[in-house]
């Protein structure tokens, strides 16, 4: 007979592996527009990085809508949240925001990373697949909010190319990780499978 709780954490990613794929798509198009034109004014900066904020907040809390359950779950909530009341933030007081958009980006940059650090601890201990993925994720958005802190940048342009290639490479760390995560979801559920026979 199968692990219980190996046949249950495989169906959990198989419910919610294409939310991580999602929010990696999302972001290889922000990094790709950034990329390709960096020299946006601020106000057009803030209002793409508002509505992305928004837009992967709400995503976030769809998948821990769908996986509420699940262990470490908490943590894909507070992320979404922070996304979300950021992103807001950014986009109805984009005056105000455009002075402080680099910091804005920075510290939205860094809470990320670590709630996504946490979350893959969580995901961890709970023995799901996904936390490799998650943890490169929370890795990369967290040294990259630590460089964007330690050095602090005036140029637009420097902004610009610095989020967009962080969102490329999280995008892409997202995007595989979702794959490989429903790939050993379906690996787990045949030996399950092979087992009960």
């Amino acid at each position: 007979m199968s692990n219980p709780s190996a046949a249950e954490t495989a169906a959990a990613i198989k419910r919610i592996w294409w939310v991580p794929v999602v929010r990696g798509v999302f972001l290889l198009i922000l990094g790709g527009i950034m990329l390709a034109n960096p020299l946006w004014s601020v106000t057009a900066l803030v209002w793409i990085f508002g509505i992305f904020a928004v837009i992967d907040g709400i995503v976030a809390i769809a998948e821990w809508f769908s996986n509420r359950r699940e262990a470490g779950a908490g943590w894909w909530l507070l992320a979404g949240v922070v996304s979300l009341v950021i992103g807001l933030v950014a986009v109805f007081w984009t005056e105000k925001t455009a002075t402080f958009i680099f910091w804005l980006i920075a510290i939205w940059i860094l809470l990320v990373g670590i709630l996504q650090i946490i979350g893959a601890v969580a995901r961890y201990r709970a023995r799901d697949a996904a936390w490799m993925w998650l943890l490169a994720s929370g890795l990369v958005s967290f040294l990259i909010g630590l460089l964007l802190i330690t050095h602090p940048q005036t140029s637009v342009k420097v902004v610009v190319v610095i989020l967009g290639l962080f969102a490329f490479v999280a995008g892409v760390l997202l995007v595989v990780g979702g794959f490989a995560a429903k790939n050993a979801a379906n690996q787990v559920s045949a030996q399950g499978k092979i087992i009960e026979a």
